[in-house]
């Protein structure tokens, strides 16, 4: 599961801290990996009468495509799986801590892993107008505080041997320090000094804008990413999940220390937030060491009222927008989802490890196994604490695309039916339980688990009743699953590619879709429409690749 979402600028989702992509759970995590380079060019299917394809011995016939589980042995049983025992404590200011020892013998590991979850950080509360601050602060927590510079703070960590990040996601900022044991002290004492004490410096905040604003650039000039991320704006609709957490260049270029000093005021406080520490560590230590070093943290402003913002509308919608040259399309499908906290979460995990969460499932085995269209067809729901989506993901050359794209519309249609075989169902269930024990084994692991649970307010027992649930999940329940949230007729489209190439045929075979196109130079990503307004834009626009003025901090 620590593979769950995709660690890609690239993917439909950007890159999120280890504790999300846990409890995104196994429902994707086929998806993260299955995942294979993306080719200069799908395969064409080999043609029957085709005098140089080489005939395929009969013993190899039937081991192929999705009847592969079939020719496997029976599986043993899957391997019991209990969570350790988690011990918690609040500090007078509000933090909550959890200490998780390490008490299985056989797996256990002389480090401690450290994971601190700052609710109010995350990149939805960014300030009106400014995505791209949640991830520049959290960038610039490393790069030097009022005690230390980056160069001491990179050093004293990896003379140790040990590991010292931050990462801004969707829902939170996560802090994080894995350590040997004898170092614990010293992971403690450089985590709470980078986020409570981070200097902002000048020169820093210059250095860390331009690699931001040149991975932008690069970014915008890309198919893949442009599809997903045009994705998400229109799915989450003025939500402030559909919003790039990266920024624009336009946004990025704009913030100054004055933005990002505020955004620490307000983001990195006590209040709501997470402490996990897992590992070779007792409750004592753990909870000596919270209070040593953040115990005297106090909040230095009121946080900002969230404003949840509308998601989509219901209905049919295509987005087309145009990349001229491109030689392929980058195809994203899909819709609203669920919150993490949903009851569906479970059973909707199952249905979409059947439909597209595997190389064996229903969508890569009729887009590419079937038809060779793609290289590779997943989906996955992604659930955050106040919103989710479903997407499909895909790419084929120009002229295939009207194709692709008419295979992924017929199997969500299929799959709305909730019919599924007893097979498919089992082997899904299979595949959930027997992976669910292999991602709990380091302290990371188990500091991850535990904040998710905390964070999404799942039952305390979740973590233990896992393989019990994902296996109780029955065909009845797929079925409402599935007719609940695959509808065909209640879909966003979002192709990236040359327009030009499909754009007849794709209105022709969608006639009551709505039909938005987009030139790739208009592509305005804090736009509900995605389009910059018809009159001359600024250069260095929201939407626009060009970089305009960078003031100084």
């Amino acid at each position: 599961m620590m593979v769950a979402l995709p660690n890609s600028r690239h993917s439909p989702h950007w890159p999120s801290p280890a504790w999300l992509a846990v409890f995104a759970l196994a429902g994707s995590l086929g998806v993260a990996a299955q995942q294979t380079p993306e080719p200069s060019a799908p395969p064409a299917p080999a043609s029957a009468a085709s005098p140089s394809a080489s005939p395929q011995p009969a013993s190899t016939a039937q081991i192929s495509g999705p009847r592969l589980v079939s020719q496997m042995p029976p599986l043993a049983p899957p391997r019991p799986f209990h969570f350790p025992k988690v011990a918690t404590k609040t500090l007078s200011n509000g933090l909550r801590v959890f200490v998780v020892p390490e008490t299985d013998s056989a797996t256990a590991q002389p480090a401690v892993s450290v994971e601190l979850l700052l609710p109010r950080a995350g990149s939805v509360a960014d300030p009106p107008g400014k995505p791209g601050t949640a991830a520049m602060v959290a960038s610039l927590l490393t790069e030097g505080t009022e005690r230390r510079t980056a160069q001491e703070i990179n050093g004293a960590i990896d003379f140790v041997g040990g590991s010292l990040n931050a990462t801004a996601s969707s829902d939170a900022t996560m802090v994080t320090a894995t350590v040997v044991k004898k170092d614990f002290d010293l992971a403690m004492d450089l985590l709470s000094d980078i986020t409570l004490h981070p200097s902002f410096a000048g020169a820093e905040i210059a250095r860390r804008r331009q690699q931001a604003l040149s991975d932008l650039a690069l970014d915008y000039d890309d198919a893949e990413y442009l599809a997903s991320a045009a994705f998400r704006r229109a799915v989450y609709g003025s939500n402030a999940y559909g919003l790039p957490p990266d920024g624009t260049p336009r946004t990025v270029g704009a913030l100054t220390r004055d933005d990002l000093v505020a955004f620490h005021n307000t983001g990195y406080s006590p209040e709501g937030a997470l402490l996990a520490i897992a590992g070779d560590v007792t409750p004592e230590e753990g909870f000596a060491a919270a209070e040593k070093y953040l115990g005297a943290w106090k909040s230095k402003a009121a946080a900002p009222a969230a404003v949840p913002g509308a998601l989509r509308p219901r209905g049919l919608r295509i987005f087309l927008v145009e990349k001229p040259d491109a030689v392929q399309t980058q195809i994203r499908v899909g819709r609203t989802g669920i919150q993490r906290n949903n009851p569906d979460y479970l059973p909707l995990t199952v249905v979409n490890q059947i439909f597209g969460g595997s190389y064996n499932a229903r969508l890569n085995t009729a887009v590419r196994l079937k038809k060779g269209l793609t290289y590779d067809a997943s989906s996955q729901f992604v659930s955050y604490r106040g919103a989710g989506d479903f997407v499909v993901s895909t790419f084929t050359r120009t002229e295939q695309t009207v194709a692709a794209t008419q295979l992924v519309l017929d199997e969500i249609r299929k799959m709305s039916s909730g019919d599924v075989t007893p097979e498919e169902l089992d082997v899904a269930r299979d595949f959930l339980a027997y992976v669910f024990p292999l991602h709990a084994e380091t302290p990371e692991d188990i500091a991850d688990r535990t904040l998710g649970v905390a964070f999404y307010g799942l039952p305390a027992d979740y973590l233990d009743t896992y393989q019990t649930r994902v296996r109780a999940v029955s065909a009845a329940d797929v079925k409402r699953i599935a007719q609940t949230y695959f509808d065909p007729s209640d879909l966003d489209l979002v192709l990236v590619g040359n327009v030009a190439g499909f754009r007849d045929a794709l209105e022709k075979m969608l006639p009551g879709a709505k039909v938005i196109d987009i030139p790739a130079e208009r592509l305005d990503l804090l736009s509900q429409d995605l389009q910059q307004p018809t009159q001359p834009a600024r250069p260095g626009g929201p939407g626009q690749g060009a970089v305009g003025a960078q003031p100084q901090p």
